[in-house]
């Protein structure tokens, strides 16, 4: 006998890594201006532009976001990471891979530039021998092919090692160059903010210091709401307001987690009309095995031995989602001033914040139980109370 495909609704939730969220929760007017840059080439302020933020916070998602909006409008859109061997990977590779999806048309313009060679077929061949081969050079020829329509470029996963560094401000330097010789492009990096800030105390990043800087932080409690209940329609279905509550609580703003929450409560029962709190419970114990395992562990990992000490005597210390930063130095046995050191990094990376004077909390939902869990299992079970938050309390694990 065989078996019929059962013909069931597909999640709208997108918890896979860089996939475009079908509601995209916070910066609407951001995504707007931006957007609305590839129709009207009005570039103001947005011909570079820095994204910062935790994992999972939807850095790539915003990338993913613009090369989709550049491409509907007929920009050409170059994409890559901030790995070593960047420059010769666009330059001898990516452009061409460009270059053979344009028109024959397009491809004569760029022959008579003088900087490519086409075969018989209009397939891409070589480069036409220059002293020295320009990223700027070529940038600068594929605009004016293209009748300056625009070139996006996104570079993800920016890192502080120092030659990846040296690499993308170089690399940041010929975009510059292409733009005062005329070419239409807008450049974005992506990364967590302690990285960004070292790319920009490069030498030749004085171009970048200048970009539009977006953070990517939680969404706050009714935000969080909207893009569940917004995306579950999408997908046609409802979610009942209790359950809404309890999936908003289990994500706690944080974009990778409500995407994940959300695609687990969908498919605990997929014919249903709507999703109810029992569907939300299913979602709790999936979901935070999952971000434990994907995100958090890792980013505790990341960490330095000194950055592991300083957030272990936070999670020692906390008392209604704060930790006061006397006790947290009473706990390292250290002085205030050496402490006061890996606070200021961890701040600068994004874990940790300032939650009032002499105060600091996690910025990261779950990662003061993950490290409770490692630590100690007499610790206080407080629950996280902190800012908009505070009626949306995480679900202890």
């Amino acid at each position: 006998m065989t078996e019929q495909t059962i013909d069931r609704p597909r999640s709208p939730f997108n918890p896979g890594y860089g996939r475009q969220p079908l509601v995209f929760g916070g910066h609407e007017r951001e995504i707007e201006e931006l957007t609305r840059v590839f129709t009207t080439l009005d570039f103001g302020e947005n011909h570079s532009i820095l994204i910062a933020g935790l994992r999972g916070a939807g850095k790539t998602s915003m990338l993913t976001l613009l090369q989709h909006a550049a491409t509907d409008a007929g920009w050409l859109v170059i994409s890559d990471d901030a790995s070593s061997g960047l420059m010769e990977r666009v330059m001898e590779t990516t452009i061409p891979s460009l270059i053979n999806a344009l028109d024959t048309g397009t491809k004569g313009r760029l022959t008579g530039l003088g900087i490519w060679e086409f075969n018989a077929a209009w397939e891409y061949q070589d480069r036409r021998r220059e002293v020295k081969p320009l990223l700027r050079n070529d940038l600068v020829a594929l605009s004016n092919a293209i009748d300056n329509r625009g070139i996006l470029i996104t570079i993800d996963e920016v890192s502080s090692g120092r030659v990846r560094l040296r690499e993308l401000a170089k690399f940041a330097l010929q975009v510059s160059h292409a733009l005062t010789d005329g070419a239409n492009i807008m450049i974005a990096f992506a990364g967590i903010r302690i990285d960004l800030d070292e790319l920009l105390k490069q030498e030749h990043a004085t171009f970048l210091r200048r970009s539009r800087d977006l953070t990517f932080e939680r969404l706050d409690p009714h935000a969080t709401m909207a893009v569940l209940r917004e995306t579950a329609e999408v997908g046609g279905r409802a979610v009942a307001p209790d359950a809404l509550r309890r999936l908003a609580e289990i994500a706690q703003g944080y974009p990778y987690l409500i995407q994940l929450v959300g695609d687990y409560a969908w498919r605990a029962r997929v014919e249903a009309p709507t999703i109810e709190l029992e569907d939300a419970e299913v979602a709790f114990e999936k979901a935070i095995k999952a971000v434990m395992n994907r995100v958090i562990s890792k980013v505790y990992l990341d960490l330095s031995d000194k950055d592991r000490e300083f957030v272990r005597a936070m999670t020692m210390a906390l008392v209604d989602g704060r930790a006061k930063m006397s006790r947290i130095v009473a706990l390292m046995g250290e002085s205030d001033q050496y402490v006061q050191v890996y606070k200021r990094r961890l701040i600068d990376t994004g874990y940790v914040q300032r939650a009032g004077h002499g105060f600091v909390s996690f910025t990261l939902p779950y990662l003061d139980q993950y490290i409770r869990s490692l630590i100690s299992d007499d610790l206080p079970d407080d629950r996280e109370a902190a800012d908009d938050w505070a009626d949306f309390p995480a679900p202890q694990i």
